[in-house]
């Protein structure tokens, strides 16, 4: 019965919304999105999928790195292509992290931390232009001993050496930062520039503004072959394809090592690393105003407490060395540990709702950081990063195109590419709700009570460069499922709605991409 209501309710918004239309003559989408590609003129949205099969530069690897480097060479005069073994971008480790934008992770003097330095001051900026939730709040590293206290010292000191902003806090001042911290709190370190950023948006809009300017992406292809067919070009043989580029970025996380080996390249030492997290719901999340971190340890950064853009709260991540990439799944006992070390820095999270669970791997290696021309293949690129892919992305995609340049690729600033994608309104944010339904009646049907998602932003996921083709993917792109019933309310809903523009069936439209709702 929901479905049908849902549907009945859908179909009366549309009704509105193309009466709306025809009175103002507008379009509610942004700039080029739902107008058939014949119909588009200079600067407008280009197909996602061209039939060109020749590339300056190719891109293995669809999470926040590859997309970083995909849309700041579809920026420039250069051929881009992308591809990804999975049916969306974000699939891996980019959507199960933390997202935090550090301003602190590595030691001085590495190209990453230079990375992280160069990324941070750009945030406010970049995710306004595109269209991603970022707010700098801060952390505080809490000591709770003698021993914490101790290595919080030497922390500092590093945190300085990288030339990041830091202060020393008594445990007075820790409480007066942070008052849910715990009052066996000794001594801390503000980390005043420290940001959360939702890291599966940041990875959809990189991909959306990279489509935009004309970067091809090709998803589900698996490469399988990489030769050289000839002196200066890559053949890339995928299970759907054979394709040619001058130069190859691999940027395939925990597939990088078999990516430089299919071509021919020096072997890297990779393998998965698994997060396991805790997610603990609003009600708790609004009054934790800053990141909370633990003391770090010579092998792991521990266990943090952080807010999330959606206003809940991140409790984790473990960190447990695996062989199957795919494996993702969570355990009770480790959940409950992750909850216990968070609950030593906040307390009151043991009495907090926890309405979700979910592990991610991430690429570890006996480099923490490449980002570098492969030894052996000479127009191989490998850019992958444990920890901070997310942190590092902005920088890393210039990087990436400085060492192409260097290289010899031709590759001049567009003059016509666009900068900025259009907002998308959003309900629950929106200061004004009354006027986004107004402009467009689908933005008064709440599809996910919990985040408060509409209609339109579902649409607004489903629709344009790179849409959802999942519930997931529309999860990602809008949060709509995030919220403390994880879907139960909504799900029919959103089904619907992909189902709509998938051409599925409701039936048997994609839950994730690679399976159905209940397998």
């Amino acid at each position: 019965m929901f479905v049908h209501w849902v549907f009945s309710v859908h179909c009366r918004a549309i009704e509105r919304l193309n009466e709306h239309k025809a009175r103002s003559k507008s379009c509610i989408c942004p700039t080029g999105w739902g107008i058939p590609a014949a119909r588009r003129g200079p600067g407008e949205v280009r197909s996602t999928m061209s039939p060109q099969a020749d590339y300056d530069v190719l891109i293995v690897g669809g999470g926040v790195l590859g997309t970083a480097v995909a849309e700041r060479l579809a920026r420039t005069e250069v051929r881009v292509g992308l591809i990804e073994a999975e049916n969306d971008v974000a699939e891996h480790a980019s959507k199960g992290n933390a997202g935090v934008a550090v301003s602190y992770y590595g030691a001085p003097e590495t190209l990453e931390t230079q990375l992280i330095n160069a990324s941070a001051p750009l945030w406010e900026e970049l995710c306004t232009r595109l269209d991603v939730p970022y707010r700098r709040i801060g952390g505080v590293m809490v000591a709770l001993d003698a021993d914490e206290a101790e290595r919080l010292e030497h922390t500092r000191d590093e945190v300085v050496a990288c030339g990041v902003a830091v202060e020393a806090l008594e445990a007075g001042q820790v409480r007066e930062r942070e008052p849910l911290v715990s009052p066996q709190a000794v001594a801390g370190l503000l980390l005043p520039d420290e940001g959360i950023i939702d890291p599966m948006r940041l990875t959809a809009a990189y991909a959306r503004l990279a489509a935009t300017n004309g970067c091809d992406f090709r998803f589900a292809e698996r490469v399988i072959a990489v030769d050289r067919d000839s002196d200066e070009v890559l053949l890339v043989t995928t299970n759907r394809s054979r394709l040619t580029a001058r130069f190859v970025v691999n940027a395939a996380g925990v597939g990088a090592a078999e990516i430089s080996r299919l071509a021919g390249g020096e072997p890297l030492i990779s393998w998965p690393r698994k997060g396991q997290y805790a997610v603990v719901d609003r009600s708790f999340g609004q009054r934790l105003s800053s990141i909370v971190f633990c003391t770090h340890l010579p092998d792991t950064k521990g266990t943090n407490v952080v807010p999330t853009t959606h206003g809940s709260v991140l409790l984790g991540p473990t960190a447990h060395d695996i062989e199957d990439p795919d494996d993702r799944s969570t355990d009770a006992e480790t959940i409950e540990a992750v909850v216990e070390q968070a609950a030593r820095l906040v307390p009151e999270v043991r009495d907090a709702y926890v309405m979700k669970t979910f592990a991610a791997n991430r690429p570890a290696g006996d480099e923490q950081h490449r980002l570098r021309f492969d030894a052996e293949v000479p127009n191989l690129v490998h850019c992958t990063d444990r920890s901070a892919g997310v942190s590092i992305s902005p920088a890393a995609a210039d990087y990436t195109l400085d060492l192409l340049r260097k290289a010899g690729l031709d590759a001049p600033d567009s003059a016509s590419a666009q900068q900025v994608l259009p907002p998308v309104p959003k309900l629950r944010t929106s200061e004004h709700p009354e006027q986004l339904v107004a402009e467009n009646p689908l933005s008064g049907m709440v599809v996910c009570a919990c985040e408060q998602v509409s209609s339109a932003e579902i649409e607004a996921a489903l629709t344009g460069p790179v849409p959802a083709r999942s519930i997931e993917g529309v999860r990602k792109r809008t949060g709509a499922g995030y919220g403390r019933c994880q879907g139960s309310l909504c799900l029919a809903g959103i089904s619907f709605m992909t189902a709509l523009h998938t051409g599925a069936d409701p039936a048997t439209v994609l839950h994730t991409t690679r399976g159905t709702v209940g397998s």
